[in-house]
Parts: C-alpha cells; structure tokens; sequence
C-alpha cells in the first residue's frame, strides 16, 4: 500500500477497488508532480489556487464514497416475513388407547403472526360400553365448533375442539382432563357421557377451577358437593327422569291406573339414581313396589333377571338403563313372550338406533327424552336443519344436549367479554340462557330444573306423551301382554 505523508490508504478500512485506486492515483499524481505532501500543496502555494480546489474536492469525494461503500457492507440484509394460512387438522381415532380429534377452523391470518385459538378441551366415550353415545355428543360439539368459527370464533378468535376418547372409563376420563387442562393449556371445557365418568371428570375440573359445561351426566350425587364450576344441560336430573311417567299414570282414571311396579337398574350412578327416584315417586301415588334389583352393568343375559320379574307379574317395569341393556331388556321380554301394561326403559328408547335395532318389536316401549326435533324452543329448526345437512340424519337428545352445552359457553364468554372462569361461572348461575333444550336457569348446585318429556315408540316414531302441552299423540296403554 502506497503512503504519502500523513495520508495512508490503509487507514480508510473496506474502500472499494474503484475508489481506492481512484485515491491513489491522485495523491501519486500530485506527489511526483510537485514532490511534496499533498497537505503541502494547498498550504505552500506549490500550485495555483484552482488546481489546490480541485484536489480538495476530489480527495474528498473520494473519501465520502468510500464511507458510503463501508457502510452499504456493514448494513444487515432485509429481512422477508412469510405469512402462513392455518388449515384444519382432523385426527381420526385409531387403535391407540386414546383418540384426539382436532377440530380447527379459522380465517386467513391479515397480519404476520395468526391469532391464538380458543382451545376447548373434552373427552368421550368413542369406545366401550358407550361409544354408540359417546359418537352423538361428537357430534354435536363439532357443528357448534364449524358454525361458530364461520361466524368469527369467540372474542374474535377462532376456536379449537380436542377430544380424547376416554373409553367409557371414569378413571382414564380424570387423567384426560387433567391432560386437557396442566398440557393442552385448554380454556374450556365441555363434559364427557355418562354420570360416573362426568363425577370422576368434575373433581379434575373443580380443583383446577375450570368451568365444565356437560350435558351427559346427572346423578344429583354429581351435584351434591358444593362445586361451583359444573353446569348440566340436560334440563333435569336422573332421579326426576320417571316424573313423566308417573304424571301420565296419575292421569288415568283411577281404575285404569296400575297398581304394582318392577325396578330393575344397572350397577352403575346413572341406573341407580334413576331407581332411586322411581321409588320415591312410586311411594307418592300409592304404588307398590314388587321388586328393586340391580344387575351388572356390563350384563349379557337377563334372562334368569327378567324371568323372576315375569313371574310377579307386576302391572309396570321400570328399567334403570344404557342403550345396550335397554336392547337386552326388549329383545329379553319378547323371548319370554311376556310384557306388562307399560314398559319404561331409559336412554335407549330416545335414541333413533333403538328402532332401527329392533323394529316393530320397539312398538309401545315408553322412555324418557330431554329433547326432541320437534320441540319448540328457539334456534331448534335451525340445529335440526344443519345437523341433517352435515350427518345425514335426525339428532337425538344427546347431540341435543351436546350442542346446548357449546351455547352456554358462547352466552356466558360473549357476555363476560373474556375467559375470566370465576366471572363465566357466576354468569351462568345468575341467568336463564336460551338454548336448543329449552330456557335453562340454573340452580346453585348447577343443574336446571325442566324436566323431560315421556316418549313412546310407535310405528317408528317417537311420539310425545307428557307433558300434555308438548304431546304429540295418545300413547298406547296398556300393552298387549304376550308378543303374538
């Protein structure tokens, strides 16, 4: 490198080849010329005055359009954001132990970064005992969660359903929601089936004190703890689920009226607080009660149970049961050619798949239904109409009851303005809320108190018997007692 006095190209750092040489050859050119330092030249009058002012200038645009070439190499490269759509993302169960279905919808992210989803966290029964069941409430979470974001989400967020399938176990349903609420950082929560698994699943839910909007559990054991973060939509509990049955009964003329009564219940909350309450009623208008027994509730065979029954011949059979033993219990009666004047069963009868399972042999079996398409609360043409488009079929009152739950959560969030649990909780037990079940105003314990309606099957259809306001036709009383 070149040196000429105090001016060395060395000191100006990263100078680009065009203005290194292009200084260079200046300071040189004048050096040889007048063989002096060029701080020299403009100080001595070594030069004339205009060719001082010329080298100034050059040496100085030379000087600037180095920095200028250092700082360009210095700067950092722009950065690019990429701007990414999120998709939804379905798991379909598998033959692990446990099922999660994602059900994600959301709008095309305007800004660099997506918003943060709603996360709503549930577990069903999709395998077991009562996965036939489990599939309703699936159902009806899933259109709520598709129609809500289609309207902009929750708060302006679009919402994420995940569901574990707890195979119809109360034990594994209380490890999942503890996985729903210490891991998958869920906001919300919606309840499982069944009401052993829903008391298992709300102790989790109550101690991290989470709200828990169910539609699938309601022993009034569920309700007798003093939680305060557990809401029910089904409009009753299972202890009143035979009120129906008891206010037709007391509708007959009382020479029409049965006398004697048989109870039989599954080994399991739900059955049992069904019996309990049929007891109770029973007492109230004077019936005897012939027999109570309780069978496993995973039972096959109810022949030697139903056998027994038949031969106290009461006037009423009461059945405390799931889909599957309601199916055993009709299919049970018919090859003991026997049947009372009314045979009341629950769950099963209000289910579609009840008839499509037996046929004509469903003919005049009476249940309990906590809701049915031809209801006439607010918003239920519209779900029935929406849930026909999407599955290809009626809903039962356990999709029902599944949709309701999602409605309450949307009032109580949209009304609270954030997901604030002690605040939605308390919004929730001081309101009637309008859902596809009816008004729901709740107790302090956290359930409702409507009541449900008393079916039976006739030639296919579900007709309405009580109460009187809702019926849809005369039932059939008493049956015919053998299944010629």
């Amino acid at each position: 490198m070149l040196s000429y006095s105090n001016v060395s190209i060395a000191k100006i750092p990263n100078l680009n080849f065009t203005y290194e040489r292009t200084f260079e050859k200046v300071l040189y050119y004048t050096y040889i010329k007048y063989s002096c330092p060029v701080e020299s030249l403009i100080t001595s009058r070594a030069i004339s005055k205009t060719a001082s002012i010329l080298i100034v200038v050059i040496v100085v645009i030379a000087a600037v359009g180095g920095i200028a070439a250092y700082l360009s190499q210095q700067a950092p490269p722009p950065t690019t954001t990429a701007t990414t759509t999120p998709t939804a993302t379905t798991t379909s169960p598998t033959t692990t132990s446990q099922t999660t279905t994602t059900t994600a919808t959301t709008t095309s992210p305007t800004t660099a970064t997506a918003v943060k989803p709603i996360i709503i966290g549930a577990t069903l029964s999709l395998t077991g005992k009562y996965g036939r069941t489990g599939e309703w409430y699936k159902m009806g979470y899933e259109l709520w969660v598709e129609q809500i974001n289609k309207k902009g989400g929750l708060l302006g967020r679009p919402v994420k359903l995940i569901i574990y399938d707890d195979q119809s176990d109360p034990t594994t349903a209380a490890s999942l929601y503890e996985k729903l609420i210490t891991v998958d950082k869920a906001d919300l929560l919606l309840g499982p089936y069944s009401s052993a698994i829903v008391f298992a699943a709300s102790s989790v839910t109550e101690k991290y004190r989470k709200v828990m909007v169910e539609g699938g559990g309601n022993a009034l054991k569920i309700f007798s703890r003093g939680y305060r973060y557990i809401f029910l939509t089904l409009p009753g509990l299972a202890e009143n689920i035979t009120k129906g049955l008891f206010d037709f009964i007391a509708s007959l003329p009382p020479d029409k009226r049965p006398k004697t009564i048989a109870i039989i219940n599954a080994n399991d909350l739900f059955p049992k607080a069904i019996a309990n309450g049929a007891i109770l009623y029973a007492k109230k208008l004077g019936l005897e009660v012939v027999l109570h027994e309780e069978y496993p509730k995973e039972a096959k065979d109810l022949t030697p149970l139903l056998t027994k029954v038949k031969e106290l011949n009461p006037d009423v059979l009461i059945g405390g049961t799931y889909f599957p033993d309601a199916v055993l219990i009709v299919k049970t009666l018919k090859q003991l050619n026997w049947r009372p004047k009314i045979v009341f069963l629950t769950v099963g009868p209000a289910m579609p798949e009840f008839w499509e399972t037996l046929g004509e042999d469903a003919n005049g079996i009476m249940g309990e239904s906590w809701w049915e398409p031809t209801a006439p609360w607010k918003g239920v043409k519209e779900f029935v109409q929406a849930f026909r488009e999407k599955y290809g079929k009626d809903p039962d009152y356990h999709a029902a009851c599944a949709y309701a739950a999602c409605q309450v959560i949307e009032a109580a969030v949209k009304a609270v303005g954030s997901l604030d649990q002690d605040k939605i909780a308390e919004w929730i037990r001081t309101h009637t809320i309008e859902t596809i079940v009816g008004p729901l105003k709740y107790t302090e314990a956290g359930y409702p108190t409507l009541g449900p309606l008393l079916i039976q099957w006739q030639n296919g259809t579900r007709v309405i018997i009580m109460p009187k306001n809702a019926a849809t036709g005369e039932a059939i009383y008493p049956l015919p007692p053998t299944w010629g």
